[in-house]
C-alpha cells in the first residue's frame, strides 16, 4: 500500500525510492528555488515528481526528506474531456541519503 500524500500536504515526510530512468507523464510546477526536477519510483510501484536545489545522483535506493505540495492542472491524458482539475502530490526535497 502506498503513502497517502494528501494526508501529509504541507508537512515534512521521509520516503524511500529510487530515481527513475523511465519518467511517466506528470504535471510540473517550476520553481526558481528548487530548479532540479526528477522522478522518484516508490517501493509501492507508484512514481512522484520531486524538486531539489541540486541534482540527486544516487544510483540505487534513496531516502528523501521534504515537504509535500499539491500541483493542479488539466489532465494530459489523451481523450480526457473532464473539466475538473487534475491533482498530483509531489515533494520539495530538502535533503537525501543514498543507499548502495
Amino acid at each position: 500500500m502506498g503513502i497517502e500524500f494528501n494526508e501529509h500536504l504541507n508537512k515534512e515526510i521521509s520516503i524511500i525510492g529510487s530515481i527513475s530512468n523511465m519518467p511517466w507523464q506528470h504535471l510540473i510546477d517550476f520553481s526558481d528555488s528548487y530548479p532540479n526536477i526528477q522522478y522518484l519510483d516508490l517501493e509501492s510501484g507508484d512514481q512522484i515528481v520531486i524538486y531539489s536545489k541540486n541534482p540527486i545522483d544516487c544510483l540505487h535506493k534513496i531516502k528523501i526528506t521534504g515537504r509535500v505540495i499539491k500541483v493542479t492542472g488539466k489532465s494530459k491524458r489523451p481523450g480526457n474531456k473532464s473539466k475538473d482539475d487534475y491533482i498530483e502530490f509531489q515533494v520539495v526535497v530538502d535533503n537525501w541519503e543514498c543507499f548502495n
